[in-house]
């Protein structure tokens, strides 16, 4: 279960209250929440110059569990007189809060993110308490047809990821890191799930990835131009504090390329996930697409391509449009029987220049539903 924090990290709400509530004076304000090179919105200053605390709300709309919200607590650790970040690198913060959705899903969580020693390090570690109301359906392809069994699974959560840069000069990361759930599963649709064994009760899920990571995108926020690609292989044992035995190997790929300068960006997608022997059900991995329910569709084995479209209208704003399909398996022999297919659109505002974020919504259709979310960087963040 990878976590994905990028979205809370920023919001466009929340910076429109702070420059309306701030004690500071007017010309300060225009200082903090404009930029010097056209004096539109922007809050690059403002990300730069804080060292304190900033509460930020949080806004979901992931079909799975229902719209809802919730609030986190920032904290931005202030730089070292001369340290010049990286163009696009997240500042280093310490964040904490919690969640609710609609459909009784909610959670509470501590974390921190952070880049040391000239970015040679990298550190996310994170830490909650999650319950979790979601939807499996079964072993199979995911059809309309299949039978929706809906559970609970509430407990504590933590990641712990660190990364070291190979050499100066080459944009290569080596590392590990740790995962794990101790928590409480419960059905509230039995578990009479054909072809499968389906546990209920307590279960801990532990295991260690190792991690090699290459990025040479331009930006790690809202990128251009560049490649990232990340290879997990993880054993997941009782031995590192779990109940069940397995392995997993994942590759996630993206590829940005510049079409016309300044004026149109492409990039492009390919992730491979694979699981082996004694997986739980929720483990194993899912498409994951825009439009599709987390969940949703899930096997054994998953490829998912996509491929994203920008066109930058003028210096702030600009229009994306997305499309991506992926299959889910039982076994590779099986690829492109069962292809499913999510697509859409949306807008972006350039929202900080200085750290090229680009934030905005997107609305997507997949095989079975429309969803709509904000979007704070790459929607490929993670």
């Amino acid at each position: 279960m990878q976590m994905n924090l990028k979205g809370i990290f920023v919001s466009l709400v929340i910076i429109f209250d702070v420059a309306s509530m701030s004690s500071q004076r007017q010309e300060e304000k225009k200082d903090l929440f404009k930029h010097a090179s056209d004096h539109k919105f922007d809050v690059s200053n403002f990300l730069s110059s804080t060292a304190g605390f900033l509460p930020i709300p949080i806004i979901i709309t992931e079909p799975a569990v229902g719209y809802g919200g919730g609030a986190v607590l920032t904290y931005f650790h202030k730089k070292k007189i001369g340290d010049k970040r990286p163009l696009g690198l997240s500042p280093t913060i310490t964040f904490g809060g919690g969640a609710y959705t609609q459909n009784g899903t909610w959670a509470g969580f501590l974390g921190h993110q952070g880049s040391y020693n000239k970015d040679k390090i990298r550190y996310l570690g994170f830490a909650g308490y999650v319950s979790p109301n979601l939807s499996f359906y079964g072993p199979g392809l995911g059809d309309i047809a299949e039978k929706e069994y809906v559970f609970n699974m509430k407990g504590f959560v933590t990641l712990q990821e660190l990364l070291f840069k190979v050499s100066k000069k080459t944009p290569l990361f080596v590392g590990f890191n740790y995962l794990y759930f101790n928590n409480n599963i419960s059905f509230k649709t039995g578990i009479d799930v054909p072809g499968l064994d389906v546990i209920e009760g307590a279960i801990k899920n532990a295991g260690i990835n190792s991690v090699v990571e290459w990025d040479s995108r331009n930006n790690t926020l809202t990128p251009t131009k560049g490649i990232k690609t990340v290879l997990n292989v993880g054993k997941f044992s009782s031995a590192l504090g779990g109940d069940n035995d397995y392995w997993n190997i994942e590759s996630r790929n993206y590829f940005h390329i510049p079409i016309i300068q300044e004026k149109l960006y492409s990039g492009y997608r390919v992730h491979i996930a694979s699981t082996f022997e004694d997986v739980p059900f929720y483990a194993q991995p899912f498409i994951s697409l825009r439009g599709i329910p987390v969940l949703r569709y899930q096997n054994k084995n998953v490829m998912t391509l996509e491929t994203e479209w920008r066109f930058q209208m003028d210096k702030r704003w600009s229009l994306v449009g997305f499309i991506g399909g992926g299959d889910a398996m039982d076994s590779y022999k099986d690829l492109g029987k069962n292809i499913k297919v999510a697509g859409g659109g949306g807008f972006r505002y350039f929202l900080a220049k200085d750290y090229g974020l680009h934030a905005g919504v997107d609305i997507a259709k997949g095989p079975e539903t429309w969803a709509w979310q904000l979007t704070f960087g790459s929607n490929w963040g993670r």
